[in-house]
């Protein structure tokens, strides 16, 4: 009998794609790298790159881009990115890794020594020193990811890169409207908004900000009783749309931020009362949701310098509670409803076994660290 079964042949811009997932990074950082290259201001912009991935437009890359590509990123097995041969990683000598890592600008700017409790392999020139010194590919590929992804704050693991998840759901929404319903209509006639911003987040390029968030409970609801769920939303959790007939409009509608507007002051000012409520310092307050005060610090004050992202919100929610309560995304997002609710995702008998398991969760994140820093006393 005759075999009719097809191989789906890879292409490049899929290998784009597996690349900029290897390296944990974004469009708009590859681009910006390829600017410092060739000292260009916007000479790539993210759109630029993302045309030639399978996710994007899927565009043939020209001899322009491969060879822009290869200067900017010397570690890339060309031969692999354009024909599939090998791995993306080239065969480098432990020398050419150590220079390539110790001479750039990413690498000079770490501290020099390794602090204590710091979780990221990367955090200081000395670990980094460490994991160059077996020359391993593995080592270095650990290196590359921490050069090239997106962080929210040094030395915290809370992420900020592309929450894919989130950006799969924002089109499941847009899709679950009308499935005809094309981007740019949903964009500009439903949310108000230019295309690109969903264009960008329905193709992994950025995760949606927090005012568009807000602004998708707002514009996506189905009736005045059954709106967009939250922690669907964000979280994955419970149904897309749930019945809230009681609950408030908000005192004020979603805003972009502006040039002279950035932050969503009232929104940094919950999460500075959250912090209050608990009676912690900003310094613990940190240390309870594993993120650097710097973070808690940039929020709180008459002088806001940092939006909360996505992921943060979902920490805040995952870590703080209040008599087996937990937040409402709805109080700390629009200000609405009361600051702590009934879990509806968890029913009164799991509660017990929840909590088991987050007791269980703690203990093996204890014993994680002291066997990371075991390993960290070994190697030095």
């Amino acid at each position: 009998m005759e075999n009719t079964t097809t191989i789906k042949k890879q292409t490049a811009q899929l290998r784009l794609d597996e690349l900029i997932e290897a390296l944990n990074t974004t469009d708009p950082i590859l681009a910006t790298e390829i600017d410092i290259k060739f000292l260009k201001k916007n000479y790539y912009s993210k759109s630029g790159v993302s045309g030639f991935r399978a996710s994007g437009r899927n565009k043939v890359m020209t001899p322009k881009f491969l060879e822009d590509i290869e200067k900017a990123l010397p570690f890339l097995n060309m031969e692999w990115l354009v024909h599939g041969f090998g791995n993306w990683l080239k065969e480098w000598s432990p020398k050419q890794k150590t220079d390539y890592i110790t001479e750039s600008d990413w690498y000079k700017g770490k501290p020099t020594a390794a602090s204590d409790g710091a979780e990221d392999l990367c955090y200081s020139q000395k670990s980094i020193d460490q994991l160059l010194k077996n020359g391993t590919d593995a080592n270095f590929k650990i290196i590359l990811r921490s050069k090239f992804a997106t962080t929210y704050a040094t030395g915290s693991r809370l992420r900020s890169d592309i929450n894919k998840a989130l950006c799969k759901r924002v089109r499941e929404l847009r899709m679950s409207r009308n499935p005809k319903e094309s981007q740019g209509y949903f964009a500009e006639t439903t949310m108000g908004e230019n295309r690109g911003i969903i264009t960008n987040v329905e193709s992994f390029r950025q995760n949606p900000p927090i005012f568009f968030i807000k602004k998708l409970k707002e514009k996506c609801a189905v009736d005045l009783n059954n709106k967009l769920s939250y922690d669907w939303l964000l979280d994955g959790v419970g149904e897309m749309f749930i019945e809230q007939p009681n609950l408030p409009i908000p005192d004020m509608p979603a805003k972009k931020p502006t040039k002279d507007n950035k932050f969503d002051r009232e929104l940094c000012d919950r999460i500075d009362s959250v912090r209050k409520g608990q009676g912690m310092s900003k310094t613990a307050f940190g240390s309870h949701l594993d993120v650097n005060r710097s973070m808690i610090s940039a929020m709180a004050g008459k002088e806001k310098r940092q939006n909360p992202t996505t992921w943060f919100l979902s920490r805040l929610k995952e870590r703080v509670n209040a008599n087996n309560k937990v937040l409402s995304y709805d109080w700390l997002l629009d200000g609405v409803g009361p600051q702590y609710i009934e879990d509806p995702n968890i029913s009164e008998t799991s509660n017990d076994v929840m909590q088991e398991l987050r007791k269980e969760i703690e203990r093996l994140k204890r014993e994680n660290a002291q066997l990371k820093k075991s390993l960290e006393s070994s190697l030095a």
